[in-house]
């Protein structure tokens, strides 16, 4: 797992391949490291952290993804602009699932912990049960970045029974998405943002090939106070 030391406030960080640069930098993943695990080329990760290729916001969101597998917490929002939801280290939370009396020390996001523990509460206790947390603003003004969303998964012929739900769904090429799912008018699904605001290239993603759902049961909102 992913042991960092956050020194964002210090560094200029003004610029999507920056960013891009400082998240590679937290995990101190190499390049290699990428291309061998994830298929991604040496060549084109240096060009997205150097600034000579635009990083698109389905760049961006399959790095939230390889990140997240990494221990890392980041949203698309703060890859493609600086804003919305930065880097978090959800390496060390582990330890209170095992151990729920264990003392939260100072240093540690005491919400960030208890929504976790939440979502393990919620897994644990559903069979084929999943749990995603939001990290753009496709799904406002409903769901925020940060937030945790849980469901049962359905597959093949129960997925019909996910129509016009908020749902995590998971396609046949592996990719992960947190729309609602509509049926199409030539029977096939799509998976439409609730956000008419949204910056994304995809708002609508149309006769997507489903592996299968889970429609929202669970909700975690965290706490801003």
């Amino acid at each position: 797992m992913v042991k960092y030391i956050d020194t964002q406030d210090s560094m200029d960080l003004n610029t999507p391949s920056k960013r891009l640069k400082h998240l590679r930098n937290l995990t101190r993943i190499k390049r290699p490291y990428f291309e061998q695990k994830y298929s991604i080329p040496i060549v084109t990760l240096k060009s997205w952290e150097n600034g000579t290729t635009k990083i698109s916001v389905s760049t961006a969101k399959k790095l939230v993804d390889i990140y997240l597998k990494e221990g890392l917490i980041v949203s698309e929002e703060w890859i493609i602009n600086g804003s919305g939801l930065g880097p978090k280290n959800v390496s060390d939370v582990g330890k209170y699932f095992t151990d729920p009396n264990l003392e939260i020390k100072e240093s540690e996001n005491e919400e960030e912990i208890s929504m976790i523990k939440d979502a393990n509460i919620f897994k644990n206790s559903h069979n084929n049960a999943v749990i995603m947390m939001v990290s753009n603003d496709e799904m406002l003004p409903f769901y925020h970045a940060g937030d945790y969303v849980g469901g049962k998964l359905r597959l093949k012929n129960k997925i019909d029974t996910a129509l016009n739900q908020d749902c995590i769904v998971y396609l046949k090429n592996g990719e992960r998405f947190f729309r609602r799912l509509i049926k199409g008018h030539n029977g096939n699904y799509n998976l439409v943002c609730l956000n008419p605001l949204v910056n994304t290239a995809e708002p609508v993603l149309f006769n997507a090939e489903i592996e299968s759902v889970a429609p929202v049961i669970w909700y975690r909102r965290k706490d801003l106070m």
